[in-house]
């Protein structure tokens, strides 16, 4: 029979071999988190939703800092748009547009059209268009586009 020391050791190196094992599982299993430069959304989705921007947001949100009307527009392009959105999830800028845009009240945007929208945004920053179009539950973190 062995004794008490023997079996703590044996005990100790089965519970290690299950700790790197299981670890193992999951590093394989696990996906790396997808971003903006993953290819989110599909062209037509993209261009699809143009009209709307230029119909209810160009006028607060233009794409570039030279574009602003008044001081406190917000770019949906360059620097400030990424100052604010980099690392944060597109799903969150899709409820952002769907649940406050137009702060102004002239019109209500529907979840499918801010998702449209964020699609039409990340086209006009130069991310890559893939073959799925974006959903609004997508999780991907807002990077800069790759070069």
């Amino acid at each position: 029979m062995a004794s008490k020391s023997t079996l703590l050791v044996a005990g100790s190196f089965l519970a290690w071999g299950a700790a790197v094992t299981f670890s193992g599982v999951v590093a394989q299993g696990s996906v790396a988190q997808k971003t903006t430069n993953d290819g989110l959304y599909t062209q037509a989705q993209a261009d699809g939703a143009k009209a709307l921007y230029n119909k209810v947001c160009v006028d607060c949100h233009p794409f570039t800092v030279a574009a602003k009307k008044k001081p406190k527009d917000l770019p949906l392009g360059e620097d400030p748009f990424f100052e604010e959105w980099e690392g944060r999830s597109v799903r969150e800028l899709i409820s952002i547009i769907a649940l406050t845009m137009p702060n102004d009240g002239s019109a209500v945007i529907s979840d499918q059209e801010a998702t449209d929208l964020v699609a039409y945004i990340l086209q006009q920053n130069g991310f890559p268009a893939g073959s799925a179009p974006l959903d609004k539950s997508a999780a991907a973190a807002i990077e800069r586009p790759k070069k």
